[in-house]
């Protein structure tokens, strides 16, 4: 877990590096992950919420689109999506439906091998689609 008072401009990076080494190793692959499958994204930390988020920007307006957000924790790196819950799940692997999470979903990942699964490339590629987003 990051220390309560960190600056408010963080990079991605910077973010990170409060985080255990092969914790942060593991958000960078699926932040590399993210970026193959929505390549004009881009990453904007929230201190807040002690998440990455990821947005697309939306041409000839002047808001950006969250999509999700990447959570690093100490054993464990989440990936989630703001409306996860019109994604496509046919191996029920998404993490949420029982939490009281209204749109959300999320994967969890404790290892790189986690990630070797083509459904979490699937979900990345279908939040793209604008009814899988919000405005900010």
């Amino acid at each position: 877990m990051p220390p309560l008072f960190l600056p408010p401009d963080l990079t991605p990076d910077e973010f990170l590096l409060h985080f255990p080494p092969d914790m942060r190793a593991l958000a960078n692959e699926v932040r590399a992950l993210v970026k193959q499958h929505l390549p004009a994204s881009f990453e904007a930390v929230k201190l807040g919420w002690a998440l990455i988020g990821f947005y697309l920007p939306t041409p000839g307006k002047s808001k950006s689109i969250y999509v999700g957000f990447i959570i690093p924790h100490d054993d464990s790196v989440t990936l989630g999506f703001q409306h996860g819950i019109l994604l496509d799940d046919p191996l029920h692997r998404l993490l949420g439906k029982g939490e009281n999470l209204k749109r959300v979903r999320y994967f969890s990942f404790r290892s790189l091998d986690d990630l070797q699964y083509d459904d979490v490339a699937a979900c990345i590629k279908q939040a793209r689609s604008e009814e899988h987003t919000s405005e900010l």
